[in-house]
């Protein structure tokens, strides 16, 4: 248990440490957030190649369907994050992606056949009151301020990767997880060269140290998550990876000078509450309370 938690915070500090140099790459230079997804996904496919090379693993899904799903959901998930990282401050693109626990009890139903608790529709309803203070500018109205198209491509990136969750669930039913990361990145990789070709710009200078913090911390947060819920429940995993939401709001604020609103902080509770909720974390801790609230009471 004490090493999946610890896993889980260097993979929540490794991602919400890419985002940092995502955003210092896309606000420092002409080189886009796709071009940046590209380079991702290339440095996993070779990485995850390397393994299934020296270990002679078979390539061949047993259900190609959900492989295809996982794959797709979680490419699209990638890119509009960077683009919501490159159009939004690093706080509220962590934020808005991390929502994403939330919108799976609401896709597993129809796809992995999973009941969903009617207390699970109260956290979303604080969610959405939390996506409002965070997204819906605070003076004037919507259409006089407009929205930040970054906070768009976050929060749908919050919602896609739900989608992705629920289909690596279906996929792991069948298939490895080597084999599912081999085709994620492949099919991300084959997918963003096609789109950063006509806008690719050869980094140089800080820039390429930048983009090397970026791929390195990503791929070490996908290898610590990945390896520490192999020593954790999946409720309690979900809980300590929303410290990504923390790390980022530190980080932003530390290094990137963001501005840090009430609006922001009361939005952010409201999600890491919900979190809470839906992980188990919250319902478990009321449960405790109640059973000892009845015990004080029966022995007095």
């Amino acid at each position: 248990m004490t090493k999946g938690v610890l896993l889980l915070l260097i993979s929540a500090l490794s991602f919400a440490l890419s985002t940092v140099f995502v955003k210092l790459t896309t606000s420092s230079s002409d080189i886009p957030a796709i071009e940046l997804t590209f380079f991702r996904f290339i440095a996993g496919f070779l990485f995850v190649s390397f393994y299934v090379r020296a270990k002679k693993k078979d390539l061949i899904p047993r259900n190609i369907k959900y492989v295809a799903m996982r794959a797709v959901f979680n490419t699209l998930a990638v890119v509009f994050f960077f683009l919501g990282i490159e159009h939004t401050t690093v706080t509220k693109a962590n934020m808005l992606n991390m929502t994403y626990p939330i919108f799976v009890f609401l896709i597993s139903p129809f796809l992995n056949r999973e009941e969903t608790p009617p207390l699970y529709y109260f956290y979303l309803i604080l969610t959405m009151a939390g996506l409002y203070y965070i997204v819906i500018p605070g003076t004037g109205t919507v259409f006089s301020q407009g929205i930040n198209s970054g906070d768009l491509f976050s929060l749908a990136s919050g919602i896609i990767a739900a989608l992705a969750i629920t289909s690596l669930r279906q996929s792991r039913k069948y298939d490895d997880s080597y084999l599912i990361l081999f085709y994620l990145m492949a099919f991300g990789a084959a997918s963003n060269l096609m789109a950063v070709i006509p806008v690719f710009v050869v980094p140089r200078g800080v820039i390429i140290f930048y983009v090397i913090a970026t791929v390195v911390t990503s791929l070490v947060g996908q290898l610590t998550i990945t390896e520490g819920y192999r020593h954790i429940s999946a409720s309690a995993g979900a809980l300590v990876s929303s410290n990504r939401i923390v790390f980022a709001l530190i980080l932003g604020v530390a290094f990137l000078g963001e501005t840090l609103t009430l609006r922001i902080i009361i939005g952010g509770a409201l999600i890491l509450i919900s979190l809470a909720g839906v992980s188990g974390t919250g319902r478990g801790l009321f449960v405790k309370l109640v059973k000892n609230k009845g015990h004080i009471n029966s022995d007095a």
